[in-house]
């Protein structure tokens, strides 16, 4: 069986052509022509095919051919809704939809929990009705609605990671070099709650998914274990690098100073910046949280990496690499 990676250079992307290896399939991965493979280096043996998630042809010929497909590609900074919306809304209908003309059986999108929203009581269970509260999150959840319109023409599954984190994760370097410092501003002294997963269990979790034969239209939420507060993530960073961290409390309109002030410079340099309006309103929520309940049920998906030896793992590449 074939398998298809789009955004496959990508952080979890690399991750998952990686430990497809030796999965019994025949892998080819979707990249942009200007697109940088240093991330598969360990890959040894894969088709790549060029494709672009603005470019329906590119797309439909990427999907010939093939019987699975695990959909990686989309934005995850914009400037604008729009731009969001014409990747990982728009882009992926087009591909879904491509992906069930040509045959595939088998359709993986990897959404977000940004797609479902906070919870509002500290509730990890997934909700009936999602409520995305920022750009990103909407257009990943209209990306979830493109892929289960397709159900009935082949088996789909929505696989939704909380924070990733891990070797390779440039989105969180920059809280990481800050805390390499010693100190780390944060909301609601610490106490504000988080799901996290390795990207190596992101990766399996997903590729179980493909995988195995699931129910279609199931919709998973993954993560290392029970939510984590902001105050227990920076305890064990500071376990793994060796040395204390102090936590700042930082009043929550100052971040929303910084998060308006971004989101104003990014349209004069017409660039994304980190951190912005919808960034903010994120790290505003008190519970950004999620289980595996679901996925551990129907697929038999478990972590394995704790949080400890995960960034025990991340720093030791960190370090190697010097990135930090």
């Amino acid at each position: 069986m074939r398998v298809l990676v789009t955004g496959a250079n990508g952080f979890v992307g690399s991750h998952i052509a990686d430990r497809l290896q030796g999965q019994g399939v025949d892998i080819r991965l979707m990249l942009r022509r200007t697109s940088s493979i240093a991330f598969l280096g360990g890959v040894k043996d894969y088709e790549r095919v060029e494709g672009d998630m603005r470019n329906a042809e590119s797309l439909t010929a990427a999907v010939r051919g093939v019987g699975t497909v695990i959909h990686c590609a989309g934005l995850t900074n914009a400037r604008t809704e729009a731009e969001y919306q014409a990747i990982n809304g728009e882009g992926t209908a087009v591909l879904a939809r491509a992906a069930a003309e040509a045959g595939v059986k088998r359709f993986v999108y990897v959404s977000s929990l940004a797609a479902q929203g906070p919870s509002p009581d500290g509730s990890t269970s997934i909700p009936d009705v999602a409520h995305p509260i920022s750009s990103y999150g909407r257009s990943k959840l209209a990306g979830e609605y493109a892929t289960l319109t397709e159900k009935e023409r082949m088996s789909v599954a929505i696989v939704r990671p909380p924070v990733v984190y891990g070797e390779r994760d440039h989105a969180l370097l920059p809280f990481y070099r800050i805390a390499s410092l010693g100190v780390l501003p944060v909301l609601g002294g610490g106490q504000n709650q988080v799901s996290f997963v390795h990207t190596h269990d992101c990766a399996d979790a997903i590729i179980r998914a493909a995988l195995t034969a699931g129910r279609s239209g199931g919709i998973y939420t993954i993560a290392d274990g029970p939510p984590h507060t902001w105050r227990g993530l920076v305890q064990a960073f500071a376990r793994a690098r060796g040395r204390g961290v102090r936590i700042i409390n930082t009043p929550p309109s100052l971040f929303m100073a910084a998060g308006y002030a971004g989101g104003a410079v990014s349209k004069l340099i017409r660039r994304a910046l980190p951190l912005n309006p919808d960034e903010v309103a994120h790290m505003r929520e008190r519970y950004w949280v999620c289980d595996y309940e679901a996925i551990a049920r129907d697929l038999g998906w478990q972590p394995r990496i704790s949080l400890d030896q995960g960034f025990a793992q991340m720093l030791r590449w960190y370090r190697e690499q010097r990135w930090l």
